[in-house]
């Protein structure tokens, strides 16, 4: 894997980023982003240029394999559960805000050629070091509970939510990510736009054991 790196996202790779998420949608139409979700190059280039320190790819040699999208945000982890869309306000990213105290996890891919290398592993560490460097809270963003779909027969999603978090079911995104430290807090109905019953969520969340609260003076 020594010809395999992660950096730091640049404006020139926000082309290809948004490539690989059409390919992985298996969607090649242009129109209409906003409703089938899909991050367009111009607003991935956009969130580059505002938070370039969140925003990281996996490159092979010079070729995009994989990318991890980021925004602050100041909602709390545990508020309302929010879709994606309501969570980041809409496919520009209109919801992030640079003073937030939460990293959270907008898009996240690596190219399933190159599953199972660790580089999974490695992008999440690069996301935790960030979040501690920043003097975040912590990270959270919406895990597919993508092993629903051999449950869906003779379960329904609520149970299926609380057999995952309990730790009586496994499933193959949430309990990996439980696994690296997240706790699940809630299930999130419809969290992506595409049709249900497979497009909902658990809201996982890593919290930062090495966060200092901000002093705020208070006078006298």
């Amino acid at each position: 894997m020594t010809h395999i790196r992660i950096t730091n996202a640049h404006p020139k790779h926000a082309l290809a980023i948004h490539q690989l998420i059409r390919w992985w949608s298996s969607d090649m139409d242009e129109d209409n982003d906003d409703e089938k979700g899909i991050l367009p190059a111009r607003s991935i280039a956009r969130q580059i240029r505002r938070f370039p320190e969140g925003q990281f790819v996996v490159l092979d040699g010079e070729v995009v394999i994989g990318f991890a999208i980021t925004m602050r945000t100041n909602q709390h982890p545990e508020g309302p559960a929010k879709s994606w869309l309501e969570a980041i306000g809409n496919t520009g990213l209109g919801n992030h805000d640079s003073g937030g105290e939460w990293l959270y996890g907008v898009e996240f891919f690596i190219h399933p050629d190159y599953r199972k290398l660790g580089i999974g592993s490695q992008m999440y560490r690069v996301r935790f070091e960030l979040i501690e460097r920043l003097n975040l809270r912590g990270f959270f963003a919406g895990g597919m509970l993508m092993g629903y779909k051999k449950y869906h027969p003779h379960m329904d999603i609520h149970e299926y939510a609380y057999k995952v978090m309990t730790g009586e079911i496994y499933d193959p995104t949430v309990s990996m990510q439980m696994n690296r430290g997240f706790r699940a807090v809630q299930l999130i109905e419809n969290y992506t736009p595409d049709l249900p019953p497979f497009n909902h969520a658990m809201l996982i969340v890593w919290d930062n054991p090495h966060y200092k609260p901000l002093m705020v003076e208070v006078a006298a």
